[in-house]
């Protein structure tokens, strides 16, 4: 059964040849992709009406982006590709077009075999400073920041998929390592129910879940800190 390493996202504490090309790149590189913004609130605890969201323009992306996530009330409005095994940590100094980015591209673990079809899909991504790319998830560790926006929103090129955040889990990555193959729905189930018990915010505990996404970036709350929002299908 293959394990995982959890891939060191966003601060890449034990890569110094990544850390030092990110501090040497930062001041003079912007951000290579369209930033949504966050709906005004118009009125104490009354946000503003959404408009409905930009369909995907599929023609105008390069072949390597699998999917796009969009989580509702947050700037996370990103492309996906899909992480190779030959290189795993490309898209974390790469954007979506192989150009030499230190944003990155949000990317599905390299071990995630059938893409955004795998039982156990993770996507990893920056956090970086200015509140862009993954930055907003690691909100998720606050209860109420995650009953408020259970929301995910992904779409394929095959169609688009809504997701129900139902678990927040804050893990050190020198100690613990991410499963990427399951033999059947008992064994993800399984592997599913051992984390709720040590996440920090369980808003559900579902049961049957089919397919898991869980959508990973740094944090701070240890020197190597990852939040990972999990989340299953429900349309």
């Amino acid at each position: 059964m293959r394990r995982m390493p959890v891939v060191a996202v966003g601060c890449l504490a034990a890569a110094a040849a990544i850390l030092a090309f990110l501090v040497a790149s930062y001041t003079r590189e912007t951000i290579p992709y369209e930033v949504a913004e966050v709906p005004l609130v118009e009125e104490a605890g009354a946000p503003a009406p959404e408009e409905e969201p930009a369909p995907v323009d599929w023609d105008a992306l390069p072949g390597s982006v699998v999917a796009w996530v969009r989580v509702p009330g947050t700037t996370v409005d990103y492309p996906i590709v899909q992480g190779d095994e030959a290189d795993p940590d490309y898209y974390l100094t790469h954007d979506i077009y192989g150009d030499t980015s230190v944003w990155g591209a949000p990317y599905v673990d390299a071990g995630c075999r059938d893409g955004t079809r795998s039982p156990f899909v993770i996507v990893y991504a920056h956090h970086m400073s200015d509140g862009t790319m993954f930055g907003p998830l690691e909100q998720y560790a606050d209860e109420a920041f995650a009953a408020a926006h259970r929301t995910i929103l992904v779409y394929t090129r095959e169609g688009a998929v809504e997701l129900e955040v139902f678990a927040a889990d804050v893990l050190d990555a020198n100690r613990e390592g991410v499963r990427t193959d399951f033999a059947d729905a008992a064994e993800l189930q399984g592997y599913v129910d051992e984390r709720l018990e040590r996440c920090e915010v369980v808003l559900d505990h579902p049961e049957d879940v089919g397919r898991v996404w869980a959508f990973a970036t740094c944090s701070y709350q240890t020197a190597n800190s990852r939040t990972v929002v999990l989340a299953r299908e429900v349309g």
